[in-house]
Protein backbone atom coordinates (compact mmCIF):
# COMPACT_ATOMS: atom_id res chain seq x y z
CA UNK A 1 0.00 0.00 0.00
CA UNK A 2 2.90 2.33 0.23
CA UNK A 3 3.57 2.06 -3.31
CA UNK A 4 0.55 2.99 -4.20
CA UNK A 5 0.14 6.63 -1.84
CA UNK A 6 3.74 7.16 -3.55
CA UNK A 7 2.86 6.81 -6.88
CA UNK A 8 -0.56 8.79 -6.43
CA UNK A 9 1.81 11.57 -4.53
CA UNK A 10 4.17 11.46 -7.55
CA UNK A 11 1.20 11.67 -10.16
CA UNK A 12 -0.74 14.69 -7.97
CA UNK A 13 2.71 16.23 -8.44
CA UNK A 14 3.33 15.40 -11.68
CA UNK A 15 -0.34 17.01 -12.17
CA UNK A 16 -0.41 19.72 -10.44
CA UNK A 17 3.34 20.95 -12.95
CA UNK A 18 1.33 20.29 -16.25
CA UNK A 19 -1.72 22.61 -14.93
CA UNK A 20 0.70 25.65 -13.94
CA UNK A 21 2.03 25.01 -17.14
CA UNK A 22 -1.40 25.05 -18.99
CA UNK A 23 -2.14 28.21 -16.62
CA UNK A 24 0.86 29.96 -17.78
CA UNK A 25 -0.18 28.62 -21.82
CA UNK A 26 -3.19 30.39 -20.64
CA UNK A 27 -1.91 33.60 -19.80
CA UNK A 28 0.76 34.26 -22.66
CA UNK A 29 -1.48 32.38 -25.47
CA UNK A 30 -4.74 34.09 -26.00
CA UNK A 31 -5.00 32.38 -29.21
CA UNK A 32 -4.94 29.28 -27.93
CA UNK A 33 -7.00 30.17 -24.71
CA UNK A 34 -10.28 27.32 -25.08
CA UNK A 35 -7.19 24.69 -25.86
CA UNK A 36 -5.45 25.91 -22.21
CA UNK A 37 -9.04 26.46 -20.74
CA UNK A 38 -10.09 22.44 -21.89
CA UNK A 39 -6.49 20.77 -20.62
CA UNK A 40 -6.96 22.86 -16.89
CA UNK A 41 -10.33 21.70 -16.61
CA UNK A 42 -9.89 18.02 -17.71
CA UNK A 43 -6.87 17.80 -15.72
CA UNK A 44 -8.44 19.27 -12.69
CA UNK A 45 -11.46 16.18 -13.04
CA UNK A 46 -8.99 13.69 -14.21
CA UNK A 47 -7.05 14.02 -11.08
CA UNK A 48 -10.44 14.29 -8.95
CA UNK A 49 -11.12 10.66 -10.53
CA UNK A 50 -7.62 10.07 -10.42
CA UNK A 51 -7.59 10.31 -6.54
CA UNK A 52 -11.05 8.56 -5.97
CA UNK A 53 -10.21 5.61 -7.22
CA UNK A 54 -6.92 5.17 -5.19
CA UNK A 55 -8.88 6.16 -2.50
CA UNK A 56 -11.61 3.06 -3.57
CA UNK A 57 -8.70 0.93 -3.71
CA UNK A 58 -7.32 1.48 -0.37
CA UNK A 59 -11.08 0.42 1.17
CA UNK A 60 -11.39 -2.37 -0.67
CA UNK A 61 -7.79 -3.16 0.16
CA UNK A 62 -8.42 -2.64 3.56
CA UNK A 63 -12.15 -4.55 3.74
CA UNK A 64 -10.17 -7.61 2.01
CA UNK A 65 -7.94 -7.44 4.75
CA UNK A 66 -10.43 -6.80 7.78
CA UNK A 67 -12.91 -9.66 6.47
CA UNK A 68 -16.07 -7.47 5.92
CA UNK A 69 -18.98 -8.78 4.39
CA UNK A 70 -20.25 -5.29 3.45
CA UNK A 71 -19.97 -4.98 -0.55
CA UNK A 72 -18.01 -2.09 -2.01
CA UNK A 73 -17.68 -0.86 -5.24
CA UNK A 74 -15.08 0.94 -7.36
CA UNK A 75 -17.25 3.83 -7.76
CA UNK A 76 -17.03 3.66 -11.82
CA UNK A 77 -20.52 5.41 -11.71
CA UNK A 78 -19.40 7.90 -10.01
CA UNK A 79 -16.19 8.57 -12.16
CA UNK A 80 -17.84 8.49 -15.25
CA UNK A 81 -20.49 10.96 -14.00
CA UNK A 82 -17.46 13.54 -13.58
CA UNK A 83 -16.60 12.75 -17.23
CA UNK A 84 -19.52 13.36 -18.56
CA UNK A 85 -20.12 16.29 -16.72
CA UNK A 86 -17.13 18.39 -17.97
CA UNK A 87 -17.97 17.08 -21.52
CA UNK A 88 -21.38 19.11 -20.96
CA UNK A 89 -19.47 21.69 -19.53
CA UNK A 90 -16.94 22.05 -22.52
CA UNK A 91 -19.64 21.48 -25.29
CA UNK A 92 -22.00 24.46 -23.30
CA UNK A 93 -19.06 26.76 -22.92
CA UNK A 94 -17.01 27.88 -26.34
CA UNK A 95 -14.16 29.16 -24.49
CA UNK A 96 -13.49 25.42 -23.67
CA UNK A 97 -12.18 22.71 -26.12
CA UNK A 98 -14.00 19.51 -25.85
CA UNK A 99 -11.13 17.43 -27.25
CA UNK A 100 -8.76 19.00 -25.02
CA UNK A 101 -10.96 18.61 -21.72
CA UNK A 102 -11.64 14.87 -22.84
CA UNK A 103 -7.99 14.76 -23.14
CA UNK A 104 -7.16 16.17 -19.85
CA UNK A 105 -9.05 13.38 -18.29
CA UNK A 106 -6.88 11.20 -19.52
CA UNK A 107 -3.34 12.58 -18.35
CA UNK A 108 -3.13 11.22 -14.68
CA UNK A 109 -4.25 7.78 -15.62
CA UNK A 110 -1.49 7.83 -18.52
CA UNK A 111 1.17 9.36 -16.40
CA UNK A 112 0.23 6.78 -13.88
CA UNK A 113 2.18 4.01 -15.64
CA UNK A 114 5.42 5.49 -16.07
CA UNK A 115 5.99 6.96 -12.47
CA UNK A 116 4.79 3.07 -11.77
CA UNK A 117 8.19 2.07 -13.89
CA UNK A 118 10.18 4.81 -12.14
CA UNK A 119 9.44 3.25 -8.76
CA UNK A 120 9.45 -0.30 -9.60
CA UNK A 121 13.01 -0.04 -10.93
CA UNK A 122 13.71 2.30 -8.07
CA UNK A 123 12.60 -0.57 -5.54
CA UNK A 124 14.20 -2.77 -7.81
CA UNK A 125 17.82 -1.98 -7.04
Amino acid sequence: MNDLTSIVGAVTRISYLIMAALFLGWAVYPEFRPEFAGGILGMTAGLFNFRFLSLKVRQVAQMAVDNHDKRLSFGFITRLCIGVLIAAVAIKLEQVSLGAAVAGLFIPQVLTIPVSIVFSLRNNQ
